[in-house]
């Protein structure tokens, strides 16, 4: 199958549609523009579009500056003739958006999830012919190249940028032109075959979500702590990630998907070369400031949960792969926060993950 090759000029200033306006949403539309690029924001909330459109958005961090950020209520103006579109919503609003994007996309348009978590198999599944017919690359990333983690409506603080992250594409074809035309503006990307190969290698909800179950009682109190650089991220606490992700690697072995350990993620995003997951977690510059959850509305449980683990689950069920840790881990999950939170998983069992790998 030919490689899908550059539609851009070298040079060219790109026009981007970014969609969600939270704190990564914030942080990207800054980059762009400090980068010399055509960005326009859209946001469900439309009050927040109306803010940021009268007030514009005050960056600090890596990037400094007060920026003018066009939004939209609109979608369809949204899009309308960009070349990119970037999707930062939470990984619940990847199929509604999907759905709303059903005949507003133009020929050769690219969508990219910032990140994962089944985003573009959900673009892929619910826009159906439309990708084809209007020749649509849809793209993930394997991790959130943005830390970004002020949530104040006008103001960003980019802590620090992913050195690598993961791209996959459908078709999967697609990747290596898409990089190439990408290249300035995100030299951290880097190809894999596909979007499976991303979204089941995510870290976030292998690093969070086994060290916060032990870490219950903490939470339901509202007790915030540094989550890595305490004693919430203790030596068992650790041995159980790693129990759980030994049974994730065994799932993609079993699907022929490409499985790296946790570990070497860590080594891969950070450009660093740990050889023991304990250390890594204590010693990553960028997690020795990141806080424990204080409440269970924390994306660890609306979205590592349903979006990162219970997937897992479900797979190996289909594909009779043993995980008795993550079996384990989910019971207690659901004995404590109720079936109700896992009430948007992705419907896994509906998508087509053969035509995901061609």
């Amino acid at each position: 199958m030919p490689i899908v090759r550059t539609m851009i000029k070298e040079g060219e200033c790109m026009k981007f549609a970014v969609l969600g306006l939270g704190r990564t949403g914030q942080a990207a539309v800054c980059y762009l523009k400090e980068n010399g690029q055509t960005v326009i924001g859209w946001d469900r909330n439309t009050s927040k579009v109306d803010i940021i459109n009268k007030n514009g958005i005050e960056a600090t961090g890596v990037i400094t500056g007060h920026y003018q950020i066009p939004c939209e209520h609109s979608l369809e103006n949204a899009v309308s003739g960009v070349q990119y579109i970037l999707v930062f919503t939470t990984a619940e609003g990847h199929k509604s958006i999907a759905n709303q994007l059903k005949g507003l996309l133009r020929e050769n348009q690219r969508i990219i999830v910032f990140n994962g978590n089944w985003g573009a198999t959900e673009f892929v599944h619910y826009l159906g012919n439309e990708i084809s017919a209007e020749k649509i690359i849809v793209a993930e990333t394997g991790a959130q190249i943005f830390a970004s983690p002020l949530n104040e409506l006008g103001k960003c603080f980019l802590k620090s940028m992913k050195k690598k992250v993961t791209l996959g594409s459908f078709p999967c074809n697609a990747v290596e032109g898409l990089i190439e035309e990408l290249k300035e503006l995100f030299p951290q990307f880097s190809a894999v075959s596909n979007v499976l190969e991303t979204t089941l290698n995510m870290s976030n909800p292998l690093a969070h979500c086994p060290l916060d179950l032990f870490n219950l009682s903490r939470i339901d109190s509202g007790e915030e702590t540094l989550m890595f650089a305490s004693n919430y991220t203790s030596p068992m606490g650790v041995k159980f990630v790693e129990a759980v992700d030994r049974e994730r690697i065994n799932l993609l072995n079993q699907l022929g998907v490409k499985a790296k350990s946790l570990l070497d993620l860590f080594n891969f995003s950070w450009d660093s070369q740990y050889d023991d997951l304990y250390v890594a977690f204590k010693s990553i510059p960028s997690y020795q400031t990141a806080k424990s959850p204080t409440n269970f509305s924390f994306r660890h449980f609306t979205e590592d949960l349903p979006f990162g683990i219970e997937p897992i689950r479900i797979l190996a069920q289909k594909y009779h792969v043993a995980t008795p840790n993550i079996d384990a881990m989910m019971s207690v999950y659901n004995a404590v926060l109720g079936n109700d939170n896992l009430s948007n998983v992705p419907e896994i069992l509906h998508f087509n993950l053969e035509k995901l790998m061609e």
